[in-house]
């Protein structure tokens, strides 16, 4: 776009200032969206990872497992799929462990029942 030519140019300071200033806002143009992006992707993997550990204790010796995690939900909730029988372990204990580490975000919970049938026995 001949910009190098204009900012190397000794003739006209003025152009020389305009294209760099152009170049500058281009480049903030396109390096603050990756950075908000980048540090949103950075938290939510963060808490992800954090629900994920947290849920492994709290259901620790319960008939119930893990299957999935999600926290890039657009209203900002963390949301966990179990899978399992019998009673599910005090929600108490899962939210004490919880509440500072997931940085204030709400916690939603579903569970699918599931029952293991032998055949063969």
């Amino acid at each position: 776009m001949g910009f190098r030519q204009v900012a190397t140019s000794p003739f006209d300071p003025r152009a020389r200032r305009r294209a760099v200033t152009i170049a500058f806002v281009a480049l903030m143009i396109i390096v603050i969206p990756l950075s908000l992006s980048s540090y949103n992707l950075i938290v939510t993997n963060k808490i992800s990872s954090r629900a994920y550990t947290i849920a492994q204790e709290w259901l620790d010796g319960s008939g119930y497992r893990l299957l999935r995690v999600d926290a890039e939900t657009a209203d900002g909730t963390v949301n966990l799929l179990l899978l399992g029988d019998g009673e599910i372990p005090p929600l108490s204990k899962f939210e004490e462990q919880a509440k500072d580490l997931l940085l204030g975000r709400t916690v939603r919970v579903k569970v699918v029942e599931s029952q293991t049938i032998y055949i063969g026995e």
